[in-house]
């Protein structure tokens, strides 16, 4: 995995992969009854289809996995933008009804994610999530979204706040 040089582990892999910068995914290839064993990276490492499942890498991770089940993993210090579920297409409209996930950010740490427009280079707003002083604030830094909401993924459990309101800028957590 290149997002990893100098971590010799990482150089071998063949049978996981980084989709993008935050997302660590490992494919199953064996039955349900036998072990999948991948390997986790330095850094904390949230399983993204179950936020109380946390890996502090780095470690080799070893346990059964349906054949129909993908291990994914949320990178520390990651915002991710999940569309509304159950919506059945890939083209909606992507700044309404948008889900900021904030996973293990670090004092001081402020990352940024951009929700497309949906026509080419296009981009509806941008979100910035930093943490200070124990206080982690989630906001538009540009454009505007409508009905979003923001969830904060921390040390293996989820702080969710209720939808933010069209026109608010921001959502605030303490730790």
């Amino acid at each position: 995995m290149l997002e990893f040089p100098t971590d010799r582990t990482t150089l071998h892999l063949d049978q996981q992969f980084m989709l993008g910068q935050s997302l660590l995914v490992a494919p199953v290839f064996t039955t349900d009854d036998r072990d999948t064993e991948y390997y986790i990276p330095s850094g904390k490492w949230t399983s993204f289809w179950d936020s109380s499942k946390v890996v502090q890498g780095p470690s080799w991770v070893k346990e059964k996995v349906a054949y129909d089940d993908l291990p994914v993993l949320v990178r520390d210090n990651s915002l991710l933008l999940v569309g509304k579920s159950g919506l059945g297409k890939p083209d909606w409209d992507y700044n309404d009804g948008l889900e900021a996930r904030v996973y293990e950010l670090s004092e001081g740490a402020c990352v940024e994610a951009v929700v497309p427009g949906g026509k080419g280079t296009e981009k509806a707003a941008k979100l910035r999530a930093e943490r200070k002083d124990g206080k982690v604030i989630v906001k538009v830094v540009e454009g505007s979204l409508k009905g979003w909401s923001a969830t904060l993924l921390a040390q293996g459990s989820s702080s969710h706040l209720s939808t933010v309101p069209a026109g608010d800028d921001g959502a605030s957590f303490t730790l």
